[in-house]
């Protein structure tokens, strides 16, 4: 039985059994269908990713994560956001069409690689990435993260964003620091910014930080993207805030548009 028909069969049967949160998924599904203007450049942007390759290529990265970290036992993740909301973000990210991107939080570059693929597919566009990276194995002062930083590492002796492949990093600009400390001054830069994705610490704190720095920078039109957005309060007071109603791409992910 070829693979994708083995798959399709498993999804079904999985929603045969668990209704709940397929009609979860359905639902988010149609959210970003409608940002986007149809179900139909949804669909085309879909098929872009997986003609890309792209996804054939993280697995494998994420095997050789899970041979380096995970199976340590040091209790790191790949911190990974999922294939699905990764296309979505690809789809924002296609529709959009930024000329300047800032996001917080590489970790392993996962969700970046998707932001780089949409930014080739544009053929336009620059991605400034601030990340603290936790490097499995080395030791950090107390305090050096936050409470909500999580518990994603990088390999030993590897860089933040490792596993993204090498002909997306064109237009990529690193920036290693605190978001507090290198966000203001790069916002500062930068001017006016298309999108920004907040996946660094997920305290309150760091996120209402962060929110509130980055907003003002939006063009109107663009969007503000956060990942872990049920881990505090911090976006669904920002989102009532500017008054704003957020567009989901995962359970946990969700975006607001300036």
């Amino acid at each position: 039985m070829p693979a994708g028909l083995k798959r399709r069969l498993y999804l079904a049967a999985r929603d045969v059994r668990h209704p709940g949160p397929a009609l979860e998924r359905r639902r988010i599904r149609a959210e970003v269908a409608s940002f986007l203007g149809g179900r139909d450049l949804l669909v085309e942007y879909e098929r872009e990713v997986r003609d890309s390759g792209l996804m054939e290529h993280l697995l494998q990265k994420g095997r050789e994560h899970h041979d380096a970290v995970v199976a340590t036992g040091a209790g790191h993740s790949l911190g990974a956001i999922g294939y699905t909301e990764g296309v979505y973000l690809y789809a924002v990210q296609r529709m959009v069409r930024p000329e300047v991107v800032v996001e917080t939080g590489v970790a392993n570059g996962f969700s970046t690689a998707f932001s780089l693929l949409a930014l080739k597919a544009n053929g336009a566009g620059h991605l400034h990435s601030i990340d603290l990276p936790r490097e499995v194995g080395r030791d950090y002062e107390p305090g050096t993260f936050y409470e909500g930083e999580g518990r994603a590492g990088i390999p030993p002796g590897s860089e933040p964003g490792w596993l993204i492949p090498q002909e997306l990093k064109e237009r990529w600009t690193l920036i290693l620091g605190r978001s507090q400390d290198e966000l203001p001054p790069l916002l500062e830069r930068l001017g006016t910014v298309d999108t920004f994705m907040h996946d660094s610490e997920h305290s309150f704190d760091c996120m209402w930080f962060e929110f509130n720095a980055a907003w003002p920078a939006l063009r109107p039109g663009g969007v503000l993207v956060s990942d872990d957005v049920n881990s505090t309060e911090a976006f669904g007071r920002f989102a009532a805030q500017e008054e704003r109603q957020p567009v989901r791409l995962a359970p946990g992910m969700a975006l607001l548009r300036r």
